[in-house]
C-alpha cells in the first residue's frame, strides 16, 4: 500500500481546493479506491481521525466511477469546517477529477 501511495503521488494528476487536495491515478480495476491522508500539523490524533472519518463518509456517499485509485489530503482548514463543508468540497474535487457520477445522498 505505501509503494502505491508513494506511485499516486508521484505520477498521480491533481486537483485541489482551499481544504482538501486530490490526486488520482488509474488502477486498471472494476473499482475505485480512496486513500486519506491527515497530517500531523492539523491536529491531534482526535481532530485527525475524526477528518479521515468524515472525508471516508462523504466518498461513502457519493457514487464514483470505478479504475481509479485516488488519495485525498487533508489541508489545515479541514479541522474547521462543518461535516456539510467537508462533503461539499470532496464532491466538488471528485466533480472536478471527473470521478463523480452523482451528488451525495443526503443520509
Amino acid at each position: 500500500r505505501k509503494q502505491r501511495f508513494a506511485q499516486i503521488h508521484r505520477e498521480g494528476t491533481s486537483s485541489a481546493n482551499r481544504l482538501l487536495v486530490i490526486r488520482i491515478l488509474p488502477n486498471g480495476l472494476e473499482h475505485s479506491r480512496f486513500g486519506f491522508v491527515v497530517s500531523k500539523r492539523i491536529g491531534n490524533a482526535v481532530t485527525r481521525n475524526l477528518i479521515k472519518r468524515r472525508l471516508r463518509e462523504s466518498v461513502r456517499q457519493t457514487n464514483t466511477k470505478g479504475g481509479w485509485d485516488a488519495v485525498i489530503i487533508a489541508r489545515r482548514g479541514a479541522s474547521s469546517v462543518e461535516f456539510s463543508q467537508l462533503k461539499h468540497a470532496v464532491y466538488g474535487l471528485l466533480q472536478r477529477a471527473k470521478l463523480a457520477k452523482s451528488s451525495p445522498s443526503s443520509e
